[in-house]
């Protein structure tokens, strides 16, 4: 018995062998069915994406179909009318040739922002704009530049208008290039002292006194009881401006507060109006006791208070 009951009996190892094998059996299932999950999401993914894609297909067919159909090839909205004010910029030809809008192109054909910085690029244009007015016409406007001043080198006596290094400008300081002889641009002013050859026509000339020059023009030019003229300016310096209407006469303007040196100009101008004599130099840039020589005067200055009280 004892021999017998040492071995361990065969049929205990069995069970434990079936259920290795069942567990086994359950895992490999397991994993069938998720894999065969995966597979199934995958391909419902699949044809989920193909019909959406489908869709759109069919959407972007049918709007295009019927914008072609109501827009882009309808004969309604063809160009038949196209409304030009070029502001004597340019030729009616020319604005057309340049943005390339002609009658019969449908309207809604047209790349009106294109267009619009074309014509933007002309040097003599301020501004452009280029609208559909449905169903068949299109407006042009243009802002042309209207030049206030002439811009030189050097003050070298001659006529502005017949210098090669000479420009016109607009009240920003763009440069423009006269086309042909006008009388009304030989009576705007000068400004000297500008290296015209650092830009092209059609840029912005970038210096501040430049800028203070032109502010100078139009607001001396809005003056009256008594008129305030200037002609030219010279902005060599950089810090000041030397502006001028008699070739005798020299008055020194700083690059700011500009309106209250006119109002101090004006004061010597009305004092100057009671008498026989011709202002020679005055710096307005103080803002008291503004110094002031007269023509045939010692080169002492004296202030325009103590000139206003002499008789």
């Amino acid at each position: 018995m004892s021999l017998f009951s040492s071995k361990k009996p065969r049929s205990r190892r069995r069970p434990a062998r079936r259920k290795r094998r069942e567990h086994l059996l359950e895992v490999t299932a397991t994993a069938e069915t998720e894999r065969r999950r995966r597979n199934q999401k995958a391909l419902l993914y699949v044809f989920e994406g193909i019909f959406l894609a489908g869709l759109l297909a069919v959407a972007w067919f049918g709007v295009t179909l019927f914008i072609e159909q109501f827009f882009t090839k309808n004969k309604n909205y063809d160009v038949r009318i196209v409304e030009v004010n070029t502001d004597g910029v340019m030729t009616r030809e020319e604005v057309l040739s340049k943005t390339g809008i002609r009658e019969g192109l449908n309207i809604f054909s047209l790349n009106l922002e294109a267009a619009q910085k074309a014509l933007a690029l002309i040097p003599e244009v301020k501004s452009a704009s280029v609208q559909r007015n449905l169903p068949d016409t299109v407006t042009i406007s243009i802002e042309a530049r209207r030049p206030i001043a002439w811009v030189a080198p050097g003050d070298t006596g001659a006529d502005p208008s017949t210098m090669e290094t000479s420009c016109l400008v607009d009240e920003d300081g763009v440069m423009i290039k006269p086309q042909g002889f006008e009388v009304s641009h030989t009576r705007l002013p000068v400004v000297y002292g500008v290296p015209t050859e650092q830009w092209r026509i059609g840029d912005k000339i970038e210096m501040p006194e430049l800028e203070a020059a032109l502010d100078l023009f139009t607001l001396a030019a809005e003056r009256s009881n008594p008129q305030v003229s200037l002609r030219a300016a010279d902005i060599t310096k950089g810090w000041c401006i030397v502006a001028w209407n008699d070739p005798q006469t020299r008055l020194t303007f700083g690059l700011k507060d500009i309106p209250a040196q006119l109002d101090r100009l004006q004061v010597i101008l009305s004092h100057v109006d009671q008498t026989s004599r011709r202002i020679a130099t005055a710096n307005l840039i103080p803002e008291r006791n503004t110094p002031v020589i007269f023509v045939g005067e010692a080169p002492e200055a004296e202030t325009v208070e103590n000139a206003a009280k002499k008789p």
